[in-house]
């Protein structure tokens, strides 16, 4: 299956030292924190320690109730980060911060705090999610989210049951108008740069081209094909929480993965001897590329990134050109098949975005065609030969 744009690792995970970050996940319209979406996140954050900073709610029917419940968890749970304590996503408290929520009873999330706070909402949580972070200012990611809810909820007034647990409840025709009253709190997106859209062609729910037009200035991953319910999320699990974690205090030039993997970038004069010794292992000397063909002069005008693991070894290395060409890709033996690849692109497209590049470019050995191609690549014009080995322009437009 093919998708624009990109697939990442996820990032670190505090906006300043000893400050939690904090996941609010809001599920969609018959869904609940049991969905495989909320499995696979509340897995990965657990996996990488962040289990304490996951929060995801079972949302009652009611859109007021939901904004009410979602809005005062996130406010609630802010501040007592801020004050330094931890959370607990236990219901008591949860009912707690949302009687305090948007009546108005607490003061606003400030700036920095809502720089902690990243929402994922899917369908109708899409577009709670949307909702809170106009209201917080906090980013969010959207998957397949849910645009003109008062319309396409409408169809939906009368007796349902939940999707995971069968349980029997009432969408009323009041609903509606409590949507129709939170959509207009939202007439524009204030800061589209804010968003992330994750949307499917493949939606059998919904149109993907209203989301794609709703968060337009945003940054999209439009998977072709797929389904409404996102089936392979797994897949995009990584981008996803790299878009959630990013900015929580982790460093521009050091993007860390699961296991305690992360990728340096830097210039040739800091990274150069360590790249070179992998390039001239993978290429030099298992490719058989001439020695005067791999090293070149544009080195010293290129961003180089090294991926590490968790014990400082490098395992393999990436350079991105100033005209945004992305090159000599390589990575150790010992390490291949096990996402450092992914790493290391991700990286270097990162570092291309951030300096405003519209575009990634880059000649693909026609094995790792399908390798660029989960990453959102498309190929270009006719195979050539490059050292020797048969090559494929591939590009990736942001």
């Amino acid at each position: 299956m093919k998708a624009w744009l990109r697939c990442a690792p996820p990032g670190a995970r505090n906006a300043a030292p000893g400050l939690p970050a904090m996941i609010l996940y809001l599920h969609g319209f018959r869904s609940s924190p049991d969905s495989l979406k909320a499995r696979l996140m509340a897995r990965a954050m657990a996996e990488r320690g962040l289990a304490a900073d996951w929060h995801c709610p079972q949302l009652p029917a009611s859109p007021a109730a939901a904004l009410d419940l979602a809005l005062g968890l996130a406010r609630g749970g802010l501040r007592t980060a801020a004050a330094g304590g931890l959370r607990s996503a236990v219901p008591e408290e949860a009912d707690a911060a949302s009687r305090a929520g948007h009546r108005g009873a607490t003061a606003p999330v400030t700036g920095d705090a809502a720089a902690r706070l990243t929402v994922i909402g899917s369908s109708l949580g899409g577009f709670y999610a949307t909702w809170l972070a106009e209201r917080l200012g906090c980013r969010a990611v959207l998957l397949n989210p849910v645009v003109h809810a008062a319309r396409d909820l409408a169809t939906q007034v009368g007796s349902h049951r939940t999707f995971h647990g069968d349980e029997p409840f009432e969408f009323l025709p009041g609903y509606v108008d409590e949507l129709a009253r939170a959509e207009a709190d939202i007439p524009v997106l204030t800061r589209p740069e804010r968003y992330f859209l994750l949307a499917a062609t493949g939606d059998e729910v919904l149109d993907w081209r209203e989301m794609r037009d709703r968060f337009a200035g945003s940054r999209q991953r439009i998977i072709e094909g797929g389904d409404h319910g996102i089936s392979d999320f797994a897949d995009w699990l990584p981008e996803v929480l790299e878009f959630a974690l990013d900015g929580m205090g982790r460093p521009a030039s050091q993007a860390r993965g699961a296991q305690g993997r992360h990728v340096v970038t830097g210039t040739w004069d800091a990274l150069g001897a360590e790249a070179s010794r992998i390039r001239l292992e993978v290429f030099v000397e298992e490719q058989r590329v001439p020695l005067e063909e791999e090293l070149d002069a544009r080195d010293a005008h290129c961003l180089h990134a090294i991926a590490y693991d968790a014990d400082g070894r490098a395992m393999g290395t990436g350079r991105l050109l100033p005209d945004g060409h992305i090159g000599r890709m390589a990575v150790r033996k010992a390490w291949r098949g096990q996402g450092v690849g992914s790493l290391l692109l991700v990286a270097l497209m990162d570092a291309a975005r951030r300096r405003g590049d519209a575009e990634v470019v880059l000649d693909a050995q026609l094995h790792a065609r399908p390798f660029y191609a989960r990453h959102g690549f498309v190929e270009e014009g006719e195979t050539f030969m490059d050292a020797g080995i048969p090559h494929r322009v591939m590009r990736l437009r942001f």
